[in-house]
């Protein structure tokens, strides 16, 4: 079992993480919504009673949500499997997938690199961050398509997304800004 300080040793207090996941719900992901909300649950009823039937019902459901949505689509990444986790499942069990669950998805990834391709292209061009490979992709594209054109991401000084007006994967102008993780010859497991 993956315990309190595994699992959330690095989020942040109860009362920003849930005014984090209220200001950005609607951006996330839907995995890592469901994930976060668990999480929250679980930190959130830590201290009530078992007889407590409503905090109880907030972990089993947001655990349930989560392990339903690794198991439809293969993302869940400790060794308790999301077909182990169902409504018989205990509280303890049910806790301790959501927290390996965060753990894994908290974990400092490995290195990556942010690419900048355009789908008629071949290539792609390696950036730093996301916010430099953005600003990369929507300069080309007013470079190449129109000057005028309004912004296709628009952020504030603290680099948050202010405006979209277009998907993130540029719809229409062949431009993306994708994560890639960088796996270099060390990280290869030897296979003999």
């Amino acid at each position: 079992m993956t315990d309190l300080v595994t699992a959330y040793g690095t989020a942040p207090g109860l009362y920003d993480e849930e005014q984090e996941l209220v200001r950005t719900m609607s951006r996330l992901p839907l995995r890592e919504r469901l994930l976060r909300r668990a999480a929250l649950a679980d930190r959130g009823t830590l201290d009530a009673s078992e007889a407590d039937g409503k905090a109880q019902q907030s972990i089993r459901s947001a655990a349930l949500k989560l392990a339903a949505h690794d198991q439809a689509h293969g993302t869940s990444a400790g060794p308790i499997a999301p077909t182990t986790i169902d409504t018989d499942s205990p509280a303890a069990a049910l806790r301790s997938y959501v927290r390996q669950e965060y753990a894994a998805w908290s974990a400092p990834a490995g290195p990556s690199v942010w690419l900048v391709t355009r789908a008629e292209d071949p290539g792609a061009i390696p950036c730093e961050d996301e916010a430099t490979a953005r600003a990369y992709a929507e300069t080309r594209y007013r470079q190449d398509e129109d000057p005028a054109a309004p912004a296709v991401l628009r952020w504030d000084e603290d680099g948050e997304l202010v405006d979209e007006t277009l998907p993130s994967s540029y719809q229409g102008t062949g431009w993306t800004a994708r994560e890639e993780q960088v796996i270099r010859a060390a990280d290869l497991p030897n296979v003999e």
